[in-house]
Parts: C-alpha cells; structure tokens; sequence
C-alpha cells in the first residue's frame, strides 16, 4: 500500500548538504484512522516506517525492500488532530553496492515522533 498522496502528502521538499528534508501533511480522513484508532486516531508505527521506505525510494529512485531495522524508537503519538503535519528527514544514507543504510527522523517543529536506523536493499537483489 503506497501512502503517499492517500495517508500524506508531500508538500514541500529541501535539500540541505546532500539530504533531503521532506514537509508532509497527514490525511485526518484516511480509512487507516477510522479503525486505528475510532475517535482517538493515531499513525500506526508501520506506517511510520513505510512512509520512510516511499521517501528513501524517492530520493534514490530505485525500487528498494526493508531488509533489516536495526532500531526504531517511537518517542510521541502522530495523530493527524493535533499534528496535521510532520517533517521527515535522512540523518544519514551510506549506499554500499545496492544496499543502504539510512537513519531517519520524524518531527513536528522540536517534538521528535520517531527515529528509525533500517537497511535496504536493491529490490531486484531481494528475491
């Protein structure tokens, strides 16, 4: 399932030294948040992580698959009513070969909602 422009939209995109900063608007309206959850709706954290994954796919323009989380720390809910946007940045993205190694952020002006250390892989070689 593709999030992008159904459960966020991009508004805004920077580039600052080489990594790409990405201001995005969450969809209060999205079917994920009637059943996550009725009346208190929150961002699931694979979601969370999915959006990253579509980010770095964008940035690199290569077709990529999660191969390990090395660790991902969810520090504050995102609920698109009282955060209807959050900002994604790459801390980091080392590409060996056909893999990378990416560290990501998720925030709101000084709230951090996640930070999330994964490994991709080429999705042609994941098979």
């Amino acid at each position: 399932m593709k999030l992008l422009s159904h459960l966020f939209f991009l508004e805004e995109e920077t580039e600052e030294r080489g990594l790409r900063r990405y201001q995005l608007r969450l969809n209060p309206q999205h079917e994920i948040y009637q059943a996550h959850f009725p009346g208190n709706p929150i961002t699931p954290g694979v979601c969370l992580i999915l959006l990253v994954s579509e980010l770095l796919e964008k940035q690199t323009g290569r077709k990529l698959a999660l191969k390990q989380v090395v660790n991902v720390k969810f520090l504050h809910v995102l609920s698109p009513t009282e955060h209807t946007h959050v900002e994604v940045y790459f801390r980091s993205i080392e590409q060996d070969g056909s893999h990378y190694k990416i560290k990501a952020v998720l925030q709101n002006d000084d709230l951090t909602f996640a930070q999330l250390s994964m490994i991709y892989v080429d999705a042609t070689e994941a098979r």
